[in-house]
């Protein structure tokens, strides 16, 4: 294991204000804080910890700042493509492998609890509980009070809080189980029920209301009854029908991951009322939506959005302190002119700048060059009219601009 503070040079900070109606913070992930969340990026509800898993390594902000690396020495061996998850209790961290099986990690010591669990589809929990599903067999285990019991119901994905149980396919359907019988009630009838694939289920905040997330909006349900749907014909400003993720403020608020006609994310937004605000794209944020990978609020209220390069926060009042001790900024002093361009640009730099990346405001990348120089000229006749932001990237560092071509 391997621990360091943000102060040190495994991070690269930069303050990305050109543009933005609010000051975003972004974390790149660089040096001993290499991981990118290409199997989840969850918040641990308990603690504020922010994880970012890959199936091979996983690193972990701890609410002071801290970052710790785990691989194979920490969790057992590890490889793409092996599934790995984790979920977390009030006092307790644990995580399932396809291979090796059911593990707690409490106090950051692996501990195996069932190698039998394997080729398992995913793992969620409810207060001191954790069910996990499975790919082959129709079943799903519940470990609880040290005891792993096992439930003869098929449901790859389950969530549940407090009494109420809701087992899915991940896919279109959405039962009711009731564990005293070992019985399911499919809820699909219900006409408030968006029949349609859908993309995340989750329960909100401080209430036992839960969200269906699906390609022609949102269902929600009480008591196993569907309710309402939220839908960009009974809402105002839904960047999309395509919700691809959800979550809950401080407040209780719905906050929604959009995506376009592909299903490739390309917006967020705050629902108030009946009305989307707070919405943010590649226009007004720095967040690279072609590779972005979740969307997470802590208890205090804070947003958090992770892609592949990037861990990005919305500057507030209860932002964790550990920001404010970064540096504010940027770790490649650059600027581009001239800026609107018809032609070409000019970037300037103090540093050698290895290559340029230039993305358009859905986060698409539409132009890629190496350089090695200080001040490399860019051929920008062929882009289309509009606003762009330019990647200039040196060493193990990697910045924005905004430009516009004219």
């Amino acid at each position: 294991m391997r621990a360091s503070k943000l102060l040190l040079i495994v991070i690269a900070l930069s303050f990305l204000n050109t543009g933005f109606t609010q000051t975003w913070q972004s974390i790149n992930k660089i040096g001993s804080f290499e991981t990118s969340p290409n199997r989840s990026f969850q918040i641990n509800p308990y603690t504020n910890d922010m994880w970012l898993i890959q199936d091979t390594k996983i690193a972990v902000i701890e609410n002071d700042g801290t970052i710790r690396n785990f691989a194979d020495s920490e969790l057992g061996p590890l490889w793409p493509g092996d599934n790995l998850q984790f979920a977390f209790t009030p006092s307790d961290i644990f995580y399932n492998i396809n291979v090796y099986g059911f593990h707690s990690f409490t106090g950051y010591n692996s501990s195996l609890i069932d190698a039998g669990l394997e080729n398992y589809d995913n793992i969620s929990s409810n207060g001191d509980t954790i069910y996990i599903s499975f790919f082959d067999g129709l079943l799903f285990k519940k470990w609880y009070n040290g005891t792993l019991q096992t439930y003869n119901k098929y449901y790859p994905e389950i969530d549940a809080k407090n009494t109420f149980l809701y087992g899915s396919d991940g896919n279109s359907f959405v039962s009711q189980y009731i564990e005293s019988t070992n019985t399911s009630v499919h809820l699909m009838s219900d006409p408030e029920y968006l029949w349609c694939l859908f993309n995340d289920t989750k329960f909100s905040r401080h209430t036992d209301t839960f969200y269906v997330g699906s390609t022609q909006g949102i269902s929600f349900a009480y008591n196993y009854d569907f309710l309402d749907t939220i839908t960009p014909n009974n809402t105002f400003n839904m960047p999309s029908a395509n919700v691809l993720e959800m979550e809950f403020d401080a407040d209780d608020s719905l906050w929604a991951v959009f995506g376009d006609v592909n299903g490739d994310a390309f917006a967020l937004a705050k629902l108030e009322g009946d009305t989307w605000t707070n919405i943010y794209d590649a226009s007004n944020s720095p967040i690279i939506f072609s590779s972005f990978f979740g969307l997470e609020i802590d208890t205090l209220g804070n947003l958090w959005a992770a892609d592949f390069n990037y861990l990005h926060t919305l500057l507030t009042p209860n932002s964790p302190g550990w920001l404010s001790l970064l540096e504010n900024e940027k770790a490649i002093s650059f600027s581009v002119s001239p800026n609107p361009s018809a032609d070409f640009i000019t970037v300037k730099s103090e540093s050698i700048i290895d290559m340029i990346e230039i993305v358009d405001l859905q986060g698409r990348k539409v132009l890629s060059t190496d350089y090695h120089s200080f001040n490399p000229i860019v051929n920008v006749v062929d882009l289309k009219k509009g606003s762009y932001f330019i990647k200039v990237f040196s060493g193990n560092t990697v910045e924005f601009e905004q430009f516009v071509k004219e």
